[in-house]
């Protein structure tokens, strides 16, 4: 079975995912790379470049070459980079939204927040710059992302779970609750899940909600218990159409946020790494 989160990428071909496409191009660690002179010969201005393969390849390759050598560094050396790209990009804004997002698209499915965050505050324009109508064509390309970015209040989910209890975040009284989306044929998936069931108190500090991707609910029912998960969990015939999936815009599994007592998104980590960071700094 072909892993969901290469189906998604599928999907949404148009926009190739950065985490990907770095894990294919290594070897361009050993190029030569200067970034005053990366951009000579593209003319921003051309409305060509929109959805060009070989745009999109050049816009990665730049920022994987900007930040990659430095991966302490990475998410301040990527907002350096993309800052970068979309001052050159604004001089067309067609351009600089196709930019924004497929950039969007890409450290969306990293799970980079604070790039993310930083995309969302429309880099490198200022008032009076664009138009009324370039400004809501903008707003219509980073609404999805909007609404669930960190600092953000979640979307409201109510339903029943797979074993038919019902359950609504907004009707939880939990202090913290950690919300995943993932896939049963995901193994990076389950090892997550089991990461978090090993190490964090799942009976009275967090509530684990889950929102799955399985060939039924029985599939998701067996995975669950072969995890000894707690929490509440749900199945969707929909899939990646689920309401859930809509509503948290998940292009990718798995997809990880944490909510505070307020139902305030104040966490979107890409790993387990990313996740225990957040945990010792906010103890």
């Amino acid at each position: 079975m072909i892993c969901d989160k290469i189906k998604i990428v599928r999907k949404i071909s148009k926009y190739i995912s950065l985490f990907l496409f770095f894990l294919l191009c290594v070897d361009l660690k050993a190029q030569d790379f200067n970034a005053d002179t990366y951009w000579d010969g593209v003319d921003f201005a051309d409305t060509a470049l929109i959805d060009s393969k070989a745009f999109s390849d050049q816009v990665i390759g730049f920022l994987y070459q900007y930040a990659c050598c430095d991966e302490q560094q990475f998410d301040s050396l990527s907002i350096l980079g993309v800052g970068l790209v979309l001052e050159k990009a604004k001089v067309n804004m067609r351009v600089y939204e196709f930019v924004i997002e497929f950039l969007l698209n890409g450290y969306s499915a990293m799970g980079k927040s604070q790039v993310v965050d930083y995309l969302l505050s429309y880099p490198k324009l200022f008032e009076g710059e664009i138009s009324m109508e370039e400004g809501l064509r903008l707003d219509s390309i980073t609404e999805p992302y909007q609404l669930v970015k960190v600092g953000a209040k979640a979307p409201e989910f109510v339903g029943t779970t797979i074993d038919g209890k019902p359950y609504s975040i907004y009707g939880s009284s939990a202090n913290r609750t950690i919300i995943v989306f993932w896939s049963t044929d995901c193994e990076y998936c389950h090892d997550f899940l089991t990461l978090i069931r090993k190490n964090l108190d799942l009976k009275s500090e967090y509530e684990l909600v889950t929102f799955a991707l399985g060939d039924n609910s029985d599939d998701v029912k067996q995975s669950v218990k072969r995890m000894r998960l707690p929490g509440y969990h749900f199945y969707d015939d929909l899939r990646w159409e689920g309401m859930a999936f809509l509503n948290y815009h998940v292009t990718s599994t798995p997809t990880v946020f944490v909510l505070d007592e307020n139902k305030t998104i104040v966490c979107k980590p890409y790993d387990w790494i990313d996740l225990k960071q957040w945990i010792n700094s906010n103890v």
